[in-house]
């Protein structure tokens, strides 16, 4: 009597993304023990992230990039400022060095940026706030003492954000919780007015905390602290320009804050950040309140936080939410790691899926709402996330599933055939793995797509829409891979690698056939 046969099938294989925090064999086998330079598609499969290009052809080794801000002016044009830790930059293609005049000597590029009525302001602690327009013959960056209409003194601020028509700041050396603000469309009338500012100490449980972050979401002013959040409203209800003379305290939140600054990111309807026990919603907070208890981070949060605690400087952490793949990135430079949390919907606990990339140098991320485009600053300049190339080399992808046992832990399964059902160029080459019994001895067996693309299931996949979606027009290939394939064991895992040179690659689907064996 023949043995029988056993079919795993896992469609859209990771389409839950990474999970390291549970058993891996009790895990539901459409989620990941790694998922590394992915990124989940807009059909819920794994598929390749994207490269990056410089777009910087000249600027040499010297510029040495740490940060970047999109200035948009009210005549249309764009500007990308750029800056080291010491000079600033403007342009793209070339950049065009400007230096600021100031009295203070620059030897730190961690700016925080915003703009506010055509100009673009620049802070960081210990040093006087600069500003960019292109209104100047010269286009140079001054500091904001020295525009014509300056009133008061701005905070040498670590913080700033633009919000209902006015600048707010905080962070300073000297004090750590009170946020300022200017003048209503004045970003450098810091007294007079309605400018002023806001002292949070009495608000705050024993008057302990400091702020670390600004946010503005459904007409709120957002004070992130290390372990608190402050929800500030207007009382009059004028959202578009808060009324600061009818500030209203709304919710005081206990337990949970922001420990990295950069990492707050507005994400259409929420916002974003890094708290000490994971990435959080802020709306999911504001439900959960004094009882903060899922993070969005939460199916990797130990694997997350353990890098997180390893970064010496939590100010030089990073993030941008990319609108055109809903996806937001944090990025950990010592590590020199990215997670990236998918955020078309959350899980039913909650959390966002989420993958990695790594190998990546990166100083800082943002997305340029004018040309629908992530750019990163490098040490030799910007670049572009585009293509499937890093710099003109080549990357690797890999994905491997949990481990999991058909259901019977306790029969030897026999490696039959195997099938792949991918998206890719023409000729990409992919290698399935399979290992068995929690070994990393894995068997390896390569597919390679074919020259011509096919439709699943006599159905174009892509039908006339393709053109909506550059990734899958011609030379473009959906095929079914058959393979015979070997190795036994009782526990099974699989896995995809693939060199990523100039293609694309996106797995929707994996097929095992195993031969029941003896009972172990």
């Amino acid at each position: 009597m023949s043995k029988q046969i056993l079919t795993a099938s896992l469609v859209a294989p990771a389409f839950l993304g990474l999970n390291t925090q549970e058993s891996s064999v009790a895990n539901d086998p459409s989620f990941a023990l790694e998922a590394n330079n992915c990124i989940i598609d807009e059909f819920g499969r794994l598929g390749a992230r994207k490269g990056w290009t410089y777009r910087t052809s000249s600027g040499g080794t010297s510029t040495n990039l740490k940060g970047m801000h999109p200035f948009l002016d009210v005549a249309g044009t764009n500007t990308l400022i750029s800056w080291s830790s010491t000079k600033f930059y403007t342009g793209l293609s070339t950049l065009t060095e400007r230096t600021p005049t100031t009295t203070d000597t620059i030897s730190a590029g961690n700016w925080s940026s915003a703009t506010l009525n055509d100009i673009a302001y620049f802070f960081q602690r210990g040093y006087k706030p600069l500003y960019y327009t292109n209104e100047t013959t010269a286009n140079e960056f001054k500091s904001v003492d020295q525009h014509s209409g300056i009133a008061g003194t701005p905070p040498t601020a670590n913080i700033v954000m633009s919000a209902f028509g006015r600048l707010w700041a905080a962070d300073t050396a000297a004090n750590k919780t009170t946020v300022y603000f200017t003048d209503v469309l004045n970003g450098y009338k810091w007294t007079g007015g309605s400018s002023g500012s806001l002292n949070i100490s009495g608000v705050l449980p024993k008057g302990q905390d400091v702020i670390t972050g600004l946010g503005e979401m459904n007409g709120n002013l957002i004070i992130f602290c290390k372990n608190h959040i402050i929800i500030y409203a207007d009382g009059d209800n004028f959202a578009s320009s808060i009324s600061t003379s009818s500030l209203t305290l709304v919710e005081v939140i206990s337990g949970v804050g922001c420990i990295a600054r950069d990492s707050i990111q507005n994400t259409g309807n929420d916002i974003v950040f890094l708290s000490a026990t994971g990435l959080r919603s802020l709306g999911r907070t504001i439900q959960e309140k004094s009882q903060p208890l899922n993070d969005l981070s939460k199916n990797v949060r130990d694997t997350f936080m353990d890098v997180v605690n390893r970064e010496s400087n939590l100010d030089l952490v990073k993030s941008s939410y990319f609108p055109e793949e809903a996806f937001y990135l944090i990025s950990l430079p010592e590590a020199a790691q990215v997670f990236v949390f998918d955020t078309r919907g959350t899980l039913e606990d909650s959390s966002l899926r989420v993958t990695t990339w790594n190998n990546l140098n990166h100083t800082d991320y943002i997305y340029d709402p004018t040309n629908k485009t992530m750019y990163m600053t490098q040490v030799n300049g910007l670049a572009e996330y585009n293509g499937y190339n890093d710099n003109s080399q080549a990357y690797t992808m890999s994905y491997f599933t949990n481990h999991f046992d058909f259901n019977k832990p306790n029969i030897l399964k026999l490696l039959k055939k195997a099938a792949v059902t991918a998206i890719g160029s023409s000729s990409q080459s992919f290698t399935l793995k399979c290992g068995f019994d929690y070994t990393t001895n894995y068997f390896s067996f390569p597919f390679t797509l074919s020259q011509s693309a096919v439709s699943e299931y006599n159905i174009a996949e892509y039908g006339s829409n393709a053109t909506t979606v550059a990734e899958y027009q011609s030379g473009v290939s959906l095929e079914r891979l058959d393979s015979s394939v070997a190795g036994s064991g009782s526990i099974v895992q699989l896995g995809i690698e693939t060199t990523i040179d100039g293609a694309l690659l996106s797995v929707q689907k994996l097929d095992i056939y195993t031969k029941q064996g003896r009972i172990i």
